[in-house]
C-alpha cells in the first residue's frame, strides 16, 4: 500500500507546477515564452554555449525536439547558433542580448513574486524550504525520467 504522504506530495507538486507553469490561455508561462522554452534558455543562459544536444539531454529531449525548441527562441531573437570553436561539426547555442533582457525580466518579476508569498516565513522556515526543494529537485535530476505511459 502507498503511503499516503506520498500522494499529498505530489499532489502538493502539481499545485507549484500549476501555479508558476504555462497554463495560460495561450501556453505563456513567461512573457512569449512557452515554458519548455523558458527552461532551455535558463539552461543556455547557465552555460554561456551548448551544444543543441546537450540542451535536448539536460531537458530530456530527443535531438530533433531541441533543435525545434531552439529554432522558435532563435526565430524570437533570444538565441543564436554559432559553431564551435573547437569543433566544427558541432552547432552550439548562445544567448543574444535581447534573450538576456526577456530572462533578466522574467526572473526578476517571479524572484519579486516568491519574496511577496514568503515575506511572513521566519529565516529558519526560508531555508528549510528552500533545502527541501534542493533535495527534492537532485532527486528527480538522479532519477530516470518519468514514464508517462501506462
Amino acid at each position: 500500500m502507498m503511503d499516503e504522504r506520498i500522494t499529498d506530495i505530489y499532489n502538493l507538486m502539481l499545485e507549484l507546477s500549476w501555479n508558476f507553469g504555462d497554463h495560460g490561455f495561450n501556453g505563456e508561462c513567461c512573457a512569449d515564452l512557452s515554458l519548455v522554452e523558458f527552461m532551455a534558455l535558463k539552461k543556455i543562459l547557465n552555460t554561456k554555449s551548448i551544444p543543441i544536444q546537450e540542451i535536448g539531454i539536460a531537458l530530456n529531449f530527443t535531438k530533433s525536439g531541441a533543435t525545434r525548441i531552439i529554432d522558435r527562441l532563435e526565430q524570437k531573437g533570444y538565441v543564436l547558433r554559432e559553431q564551435s570553436l573547437v569543433d566544427g561539426r558541432v552547432c552550439c547555442v548562445t544567448v543574444t542580448p535581447k534573450g538576456i533582457e526577456v530572462m533578466t525580466k522574467i526572473i526578476e518579476k517571479y524572484t519579486e513574486y516568491v519574496q511577496g508569498i514568503l515575506e511572513d516565513f521566519e529565516s529558519g522556515q526560508i531555508e528549510q524550504i528552500e533545502n527541501s526543494l534542493e533535495m527534492l529537485v537532485e532527486a528527480v535530476q538522479n532519477n530516470k525520467p518519468f514514464d508517462s505511459s501506462f
